[in-house]
């Protein structure tokens, strides 16, 4: 425990040196500072005067899918060619000579790279919240808990990335990521959609999904299920596994292959 807890610090401080982080950090604070403007004022829609109140949490609302899925990108980008870099600097080769499992390591370099780039996202969520509060008086319920759920998928990413930048070219292993992340969004977008009260009454009924779609990572599923904590929606579970379930499945097949492939790299 000990050695992965200094590993795992070790990664952390590599990582916030890494300048993807700062030029995430930069566009994340832009975000929020931008977003400030819609919790001063009311608004008139349709001839009809909304607080700034509702406003706020709408906007909140709309900002913690934003920063949700923002963190997906980071962690991929902080984790992309971690272990292939280690290796070419002869760090990995360092560290493994030493009491030092390859299963520690490879645990140690996830967990940073996941506590990095979930913090962000914990960060930037935590300042909506503030900004909220500080310009409306009200505290937005499951927020926090919301965003502890979508951690779940920042870890998937991290463990895909990991695996894919390990046997594949960074820029293959970046748009593979990203590809199976849009999939997720559309796929699971247009099923909560046309799942709604409001379409399901005007829409005919959809016959049975396709099978890839219900064994296909629920990552954007599970960000609709965290955001039903801030504003109670109903939600639609795609096929019979929860997606909490689903994704946390894949990470831990996912994360298999990626330790089984380790163990078998020449260094």
């Amino acid at each position: 425990m000990r050695n992965f807890l200094k590993l795992a610090g070790y990664t952390v401080i590599d990582l916030v040196h890494h300048k993807s982080f700062y030029v995430m950090l930069t566009i994340g604070v832009l975000f929020v500072l931008l977003l400030r403007g819609c919790y001063k004022q009311d608004y008139t829609v349709n001839g009809r005067q909304v607080t700034a109140a509702t406003v706020a949490w709408h906007a909140s609302i709309i900002a913690f899918h934003v920063i949700a899925a923002g963190a997906l990108l980071i962690g991929a980008l902080l984790s992309l060619g971690g272990l292939k870099r280690d290796r070419d600097d002869g760090s990995m080769i360092y560290i493994l000579s030493k009491p030092v499992t390859r299963l520690d390591y490879l645990l140690a370099k996830i967990a940073g790279q996941w506590a990095v780039s979930f913090l962000f996202m914990l960060v930037l969520h935590l300042t909506i919240l503030i900004i909220a509060y500080f310009n409306t008086g009200g505290v937005i319920p499951g927020y926090i808990l919301a965003s502890l759920t979508c951690s779940l998928n920042v870890l998937f990413m991290v463990v895909v990335v990991g695996l894919l930048s390990l046997v594949l070219p960074e820029f293959a292993a970046a748009l593979i990521s990203i590809g199976i992340v849009a999939i997720s969004f559309i796929s699971d977008t247009f099923f909560q959609v046309t799942n709604s009260d409001i379409l399901k009454s005007v829409l005919p009924q959809a016959g049975p999904l396709s099978l890839w779609r219900v064994l296909w990572p629920k990552i954007a599923s599970l960000q609709f299920f965290a955001a039903s904590f801030i504003d109670n929606s109903d939600f639609h579970s795609m096929g019979p596994l929860h997606p909490v379930i689903t994704v946390s499945l894949w990470t831990i097949i996912v994360g298999g292959i990626l330790l089984w492939r380790f163990q078998r790299e020449e260094l």
